[in-house]
């Protein structure tokens, strides 16, 4: 394995979503206060687990280039293009390229762009997000070497 990243929410994330446990309480304080905290505490479990099991892993090993469950073989691919916060706030609006593959999250803003070589390929392109653009670059270009 070349590069592997897995793109976990931020802590504050977590954080913020703890705002349901008040919520729950409150929506189930008239019926029983023992089911309101209940119902509270596994609606956040199943909120979390839902942010940390649908986080996307980012992988280059020798041959592939993976992102969430899709795959392609790097011979596929073209010279990857490290995006700054700019370039990846105007792919991501103006130059948004409905053929290219996109896995984003809105937690990890910089983006990689690997343009796809293949022919019988209908995508144009991969957008991925990543917190470390460099070293997923590198990745693909010592992999592809």
């Amino acid at each position: 394995m070349r590069h592997r990243e897995r793109l976990l929410p931020p802590v504050w994330l977590f954080a913020v979503c703890l705002l349901v446990v008040p919520a729950a309480v409150l929506v189930f304080l008239p019926i029983d206060p023992v089911w309101g905290w209940i119902v509270a505490i596994v609606l956040y479990l199943g909120i979390a687990g839902a942010l940390v099991v649908a986080a996307p892993v980012v992988a280059v090993d020798d041959a592939t280039l993976s992102a969430g469950r899709a795959r392609i073989p790097l011979a596929a691919l073209g010279e990857p293009q490290v995006l700054d916060r700019a370039g990846s706030y105007a792919l991501l609006h103006a130059d948004w390229d409905a053929r290219a593959f996109h896995s984003t999250v809105p937690w990890a803003p910089l983006l990689v762009r690997i343009p796809v070589v293949d022919d019988a390929d209908p995508t144009s392109a991969w957008v991925l997000s990543t917190r470390r653009p460099e070293a997923l670059a590198a990745a693909i270009r010592d992999a592809r070497a």
